[in-house]
């Protein structure tokens, strides 16, 4: 039925939120960006007819009671909330707070995938979604508009069913990536949302992801039972058309691809960077990429394109270590990556753990002086945690590592250094390596007195508060389990 002022929607609203973080998340709070992976979802719901009304809990720090009276406002067919690890227990209490209001609540995303059953038990959901949602929440949504009671031929759900758990087929990952819509950034408070970052000179910034699955098994990542193994794209045409309206609708001036590893296809980035250079599309940019899978050739044209960082995730500085955590690459591969970067003009951001489970004190130590010999542009250093669904999870379990669970993910001791002692390495090493001239001279050149300053604050609270919550006030040994984990 068709109205003046478009489509019948009657019935037909959406509500989709993204919770905010645990009050016990033990790394802080980012700046806020728009949540992709809602935003497909509100695109390919938009597509078929429905109205979406999204609420960014994250964004103002909404607690889920406030949420629920929000969402409940709309009267919507459904709500549909995001959970990830770091907001699980924010978006169950959000669900159950739902539900006494009588609300139908669907939840999706990566916990949901991972952890179905506890997830679907602790939240009281309605349904849960596994893996990618794009065709299934339209598909729910066209059968709650029906009241239709038989949800057995929707694939890649789970739902409640006679006191037990019902998951219907496993759903094929979208094999054709430009088949899904553009983001309707127009539906989210963007202009609210981070407006710059720390590796880019230019603002206002925007967010794309173009990309899924990772070929790669490194053992200490999930996002292979997210995303699969198998690595799909979209296209040049594709991703430029979308960089173009990002430009022209919203005025973006930079972009910060949201993918684990932009880089895999080089052909495809070298088309995509040939459309931008034609174009004369001005937008600086930022991804993610591996130092085994970049070349001089390939730098040159992304740094045409308007390329101004790229993220790479070092890791470590031992051969032994990256062997351990699988990363498939070698140090002599990330000296050559650091130097083709540096030549390019491309600025680079390395990312570091200290207190991988095995790794020595003296390993960690050479980890420090490696990064200090790469010089890269921007560093951080991470203490190792254990993240579910991978393998060095298990190992943290089996070998009692355990010092802290926070939520689903646990603090983990190593063999060599308790929870507290890598947090104190991971403090000395940030001091040694930002506070020297050269790198402070490297930040103030880059973005400028005023933002770095501006910058700095809001880093040193974030770290402040994050250090607190992660220390806690008990010490515990390197192998006691403690919280359940």
């Amino acid at each position: 039925m068709e109205t003046k002022n478009g489509p019948e929607t009657k019935g037909r609203t959406v509500v989709l939120i993204r919770p905010d973080l645990d009050k016990a998340y033990p790394f802080g709070k980012l700046p806020a960006y728009l949540p992709l992976g809602l935003g497909f979802i509100a695109g390919a719901l938009k597509e078929q007819g429905f109205d979406i009304k999204v609420i960014d809990c994250y964004l103002d720090g909404i607690p889920p009671e406030k949420a629920a009276e929000e969402a409940a406002a709309f009267d919507p067919l459904f709500v549909g909330i995001t959970v990830t690890i770091a907001s699980v227990a924010s978006a169950c209490s959000l669900s159950r707070e739902l539900l006494r209001q009588g609300r139908k609540v669907v939840i999706g995303g990566p916990q949901v995938t991972v952890f179905p059953g506890k997830t679907m038990r602790d939240s009281g959901a309605d349904i849960g979604v596994i893996g990618e949602g794009e065709i299934t929440l339209p598909e729910i949504a066209e059968s709650l508009l029906e009241r239709r009671k038989d949800l057995s031929g929707i694939k890649g759900i789970i739902y409640p069913d006679n006191g037990k758990f019902k998951t219907t087929p496993q759903r094929e990952p979208v094999k054709d990536l430009d088949s899904l819509p553009f983001v309707p950034v127009e539906l989210f408070p963007y202009k609210r949302y981070a407006q710059d970052c720390s590796e880019l000179e230019r603002s206002p910034l925007g967010w794309m992801s173009t990309s899924r699955g990772c070929p790669w098994d490194c053992s200490f990542c999930s996002n292979i039972y997210v995303w699969g193994r198998k690595y799909r794209c979209m296209s040049p045409e594709r991703v430029f058309r979308e960089m173009k309206r990002l430009k022209k609708d919203f005025g973006i001036n930079a972009l910060d691809f949201r993918e684990d590893n932009f880089t895999v296809k080089r052909e495809r980035v070298m088309e995509l960077c040939d459309l931008i250079i034609k174009d004369g599309l001005d937008i600086e940019w930022k991804c993610e990429s591996r130092v085994d899978i970049i070349d001089e050739e390939l730098l040159s044209k992304m740094k045409e394109a308007g390329c101004g960082a790229i993220y790479f995730g070092i890791e470590s500085g031992t051969q032994r270590v990256l062997d351990f955590l699988n990363k498939g690459f070698k140090l002599e591969q990330a000296i050559k990556a650091m130097q083709a970067c540096r030549k390019s003009g491309i600025r680079t951001v390395a990312s570091v753990m200290l207190g991988v489970p095995s790794q020595t004190l003296e390993e960690n130590y050479q980890t420090i002086r490696f990064i200090k010999k790469l010089s890269p542009d921007i560093v951080y250093f991470n203490p190792f945690i254990g993240i579910p669904g991978s393998k060095t999870y298990d190992y943290i379990q089996e070998n009692g590592l355990c010092y802290k669970g926070a939520g689903d993910i646990i603090l983990a001791n190593s063999e060599y250094l308790t929870w507290k002692e890598k947090l104190d390495l991971k403090q000395r090493a940030e001091l040694q390596y930002n506070l020297s001239p050269r790198v402070l001279a490297r930040h103030i050149r880059r973005i400028g007195l005023k933002r770095f300053i501006k910058k700095g604050a809001i880093t040193l609270k974030r770290y402040f508060s994050s250090r607190k919550t992660l220390s806690g006030k008990d010490d515990v040994s390197r192998k006691t389990s403690e919280d359940g984990c």
